[in-house]
């Protein structure tokens, strides 16, 4: 499994939801609105063959600066489609450019919470991204 070549996949899919900047790995500060990812999990010998799969942990951040901006653009970003939705921009290459088997965004968890980055806190949620290879 090409872990770096998932995360520049994941970059070009959530970089085409428009004004979203989307980073193959988490930057050290942002700009918002980012979505990175921010973690992974390996499981490996799934079937025969040596099929492995890996949960990426997609963070997606809005600004804290006005909350009920934040919180909007956030609910665009989680929705299940439409042209700002994050799972749909993952999803609409389900092999990220050749980078993986296929993939499927699992849920969206942690939404409207502050997570820090770089020492400023941002509004924001996780997606997890099931992704075969």
């Amino acid at each position: 499994m090409d872990v770096e070549a998932i995360q520049q996949g994941l970059a070009a899919a959530t970089s085409t939801v428009t004004g979203l900047r989307g980073y193959p790995n988490l930057p050290g500060s942002i700009n918002p609105p980012v979505a990175a990812p921010y973690e992974f999990e390996l499981t490996y010998h799934q079937a025969f063959g040596g099929l492995s799969s890996a949960m990426f942990t997609v963070g997606v951040f809005a600004s804290l600066g006005d909350t009920d901006a934040g919180r909007k653009a956030l609910v665009g970003y989680l929705a299940p489609s439409g042209t700002g939705s994050v799972p749909a921009a993952i999803e609409a290459d389900k092999t990220l450019g050749g980078a993986c088997k296929t993939l499927v965004v699992r849920r969206a968890r942690g939404a409207y919470r502050l997570y820090e980055i770089g020492g400023t806190n941002y509004l924001g949620a996780l997606l997890d991204v099931e992704v075969w290879a």
